[in-house]
């Protein structure tokens, strides 16, 4: 049996742990680049969902990436509309109820019959029977297909576009903290930014902004709920310029198929957490936001704040949704979080991806 095909997913999961590690050593001196720095590599086990996948997590130059096994035969794309979600949800059934209670199964064709016969459907939307969001869903979501995924190593978080990671500012001490210091122009423009001088009549109502961009210098954004700021170095591109710059360094961005073999995880579901689209102010709505926002069964964090696109190497396809307007319809609003949606967005051969517009993820490909 070749390297790679030791590296396909459905060989990878027989190896021992040994035989795991030796051939991902042989993997990684033939396809990263030498310049390279791996700081830390092992063995890890990620879950979501009971569906379970040991893999190998490593630290290249300073962030973290994982390794996601190859698959000849991978079944991407969606053609199935609402099936396997919750009808009742879908549907508005019972919304005052669901805000203290949670259902733990869809309801029956019978009874979904009954309630409709009972309530009247507004002809002007596209969402008053499962078959016209059945309908929706298969129209926003990417063709059924085949496809074959080679082995690759993916980084765990997708960053701002044009950015790399610096470390966080603290704004109560005013102390920033990464693995190299912040340049002191840098630092002292962050520090006019966020302590400015201000008239007492403005104080209480001023409040630290959510992003903070220089061009060509550094980029942050504030952490909600939290008193520190993630801080980046930033550098205009156009799509193009970054992936050049990514290729410079041995990266590349992921393709539209790559993109959801990663974040779906090999798994046949609309949304990789399941099927609760509906998030209560409750305990079980808790649990469903833990689910949509930890790591999936390859490791890899997805975004789910709708306020960026996730690039891909194809201008046309880029992954997720900048959601401008909140939408009223339950799968308007969590249609853009499925493995399988094809926004209508498409990324211009002159543009340059702001990084409060893009986010963008490196990967290192091991094709033949």
């Amino acid at each position: 049996m070749g390297l790679l095909e030791q590296l396909e997913w459905i060989n990878w999961k027989q190896l021992s742990d040994e035989e795991k590690l030796t051939v991902f050593q042989k993997a990684l001196s033939m396809f990263v680049c030498p310049t390279i720095e791996i700081s830390y590599m092992a063995l890890a086990d990620f879950e979501l969902c009971g569906i379970k996948c040991r893999t190998i997590e490593l630290e290249i130059d300073g962030e973290l990436f994982v390794f996601v096994p190859g698959n000849n035969e991978a079944i991407l794309g969606w053609d199935s509309g609402a099936e396997g979600l919750r009808a009742h949800e879908l549907l508005g059934f019972n919304q005052n109820d669901l805000e203290n209670s949670t259902f733990k199964t869809s309801l029956t064709s019978q009874e979904i019959a009954k309630i409709f016969a009972s309530i009247k459907a507004d002809d002007s939307k596209d969402f008053s029977s499962l078959e016209k969001i059945s309908a929706h869903v298969n129209q926003r979501t990417t063709e059924l297909r085949k496809v074959k995924i080679s082995p690759m190593i993916i980084q765990k978080y997708a960053l701002p576009a044009g950015t790399e990671f610096l470390g966080i500012f603290d704004v109560v001490s005013g102390v920033f903290k990464g693995e190299f210091a912040l340049p002191l122009a840098y630092e002292n423009r962050v520090k006019d930014l966020l302590y400015p001088k201000l008239e007492a009549s403005n104080c209480l109502s001023w409040l630290f902004p959510a992003t903070i961009l220089e061009r060509n210098q550094f980029y942050m954004e504030f952490l909600p709920e939290s008193d520190h700021y993630f801080v980046y170095s930033h550098a205009e591109y156009t799509h193009t310029q970054l992936q050049e710059r990514l290729a410079q360094k041995g990266y590349s961005l992921l393709n539209s198929d790559q993109w959801e073999y990663m974040a779906g995880a090999g798994t046949r579901r609309l949304f990789r957490w399941g099927n609760e689209l509906l998030i209560q102010k409750n305990q079980a709505g808790k649990l469903i936001l833990e689910k949509m926002n930890q790591s999936n069964m390859f490791g890899l964090v997805i975004d789910t704040t709708k306020i960026r696109y996730e690039l891909t190497s194809q201008l046309e396809q880029p992954k997720l949704e900048k959601a401008e307007v909140e939408k009223c319809h339950l799968i308007e609003k969590m249609l853009p979080l499925s493995t399988y949606y094809q926004t209508t967005h498409q990324v211009d051969v002159n543009q340059l991806v702001s990084p409060e517009t893009y986010l963008y993820r490196k990967a290192i490909l091991m094709v033949e």
